[in-house]
């Protein structure tokens, strides 16, 4: 595709050529996916000694969080944790962490620009990046961007077909689960196992990729958890855990006005979404990875749909081009890290 820019590194193989430059991050953690892909997790920064005693639960009943995570000493850092591609068709995080790893390491992006807030603030903050959770879904897909596809082409992509030929769809591809053995083409959406990501068993067996995600969040226990989505023509937003206290959901309004503030004098679509109120509903919120990864560490983790730059849309979806999809991130990842420096008491 020869409008995609140069700096749009969005593949598998693009990953491995960017880890090429790790010197200043390091993997600290490697598994499998459950087609046997690398699953890496990058980070920058020194480990915090957390002095845990109990898990979360029983530090809870204690009532007092630092059981399960001290973070009171001065010497600790915040601690940022940054997921790409839970979704394979959905690689624009892949992308933004592909640049940032590149900026973090050389001091300038894939693009040759520089950024010297996130460049130097590796020296206060931990960053743990893993660049791509679903390798497998990502594999099934032959192009590097969404920008310029049809809806019908990312549907395609993103969820597969039924045994029929007729597209899976949303939210029609979340009626079997896992869906593997349901498809004619398994779409991105899942492993090679036909399980989609957001909706593992997060209480019995889950996937690999999940086992790996929610050890690195009960190793670390990241200050804020970003899973990097792509939602069609969406303005960029941020989802909300539903399954989470008022206090997780307010605290996450505050980066979201953050982030809208920046957007808008960029003239970046964002849109702040409302407060789920989950078990309230008449049909309760689904409990997605976002929910189940706050119960097992209790810090916010939110999910981020950026727009895909499709051709089709309405007035409330525009689409974005690659410079824009790509600043949006860039412009989230300076906001999250000075939220949680400002919550932690560093600034």
């Amino acid at each position: 595709m020869s409008n995609v820019p140069s700096y749009w590194k969005s593949d598998l193989d693009d990953i491995e050529e960017t880890l090429k430059y790790l010197k200043k991050g390091r993997i600290v953690s490697r598994s499998k996916s459950a087609g046997g892909r690398e699953l890496s997790l990058i980070m920058y920064g020194e480990k915090n000694e957390l002095r845990r005693t109990a898990n979360l639960s029983s530090a809870l009943g204690a009532g007092d969080k630092a059981c399960y995570a001290d973070k009171s000493r001065d010497s600790y850092r915040p601690t940022i944790l940054l997921v790409g591609c839970i979704h394979g068709g959905e690689f624009e995080g892949v992308v933004a962490l592909n640049n940032l790893i590149k900026l973090l390491e050389t001091g300038t992006d894939f693009k040759g620009e520089g950024n010297e807030f996130l460049k130097d603030v590796v020296q206060r903050v931990n960053i743990l990046i893993i660049p791509c959770l679903n390798p497998d879904g990502r594999a099934r897909i032959g192009f590097p961007s969404m920008v310029g596809k049809t809806f019908e082409e990312m549907r395609y992509y993103n969820q597969g077909t039924w045994k029929d030929g007729t597209l899976c769809g949303y939210p029609e591809c979340k009626k079997i689960h896992p869906i593997k053995d349901s498809c004619d083409f398994l779409g991105a959406y899942f492993n090679d196992d036909g399980v989609n990501l957001m909706h593992d068993d997060f209480f019995g067996k889950k996937s690999s990729e999940n086992e790996f995600l929610f050890s690195v969040v009960d190793e670390y226990v990241p200050d804020f958890t970003i899973l990097l989505h792509g939602g069609d023509n969406t303005p960029n937003l941020i989802f909300k855990p539903t399954y989470s206290p008022m206090r997780v959901k307010e605290d996450i309004a505050e980066l979201d006005d953050a982030i809208k503030s920046r957007c808008d004098a960029e003239s970046i679509r964002y849109y702040i979404t409302g407060m789920d109120r989950g078990e309230e509903n008449e049909t309760p919120g689904s409990f997605i990875l976002t929910s189940a990864l706050y119960h097992y560490c209790g810090e916010p983790v939110v999910t981020f749909e950026s727009n895909q730059g499709l051709v089709e849309w309405a007035e409330h979806k525009k689409p974005m081009s690659h410079d824009e999809i790509y600043r949006g991130h860039i412009i989230l990842f300076e906001e999250a890290i000075k939220h949680i420096e400002k919550k932690e008491g560093k600034i």
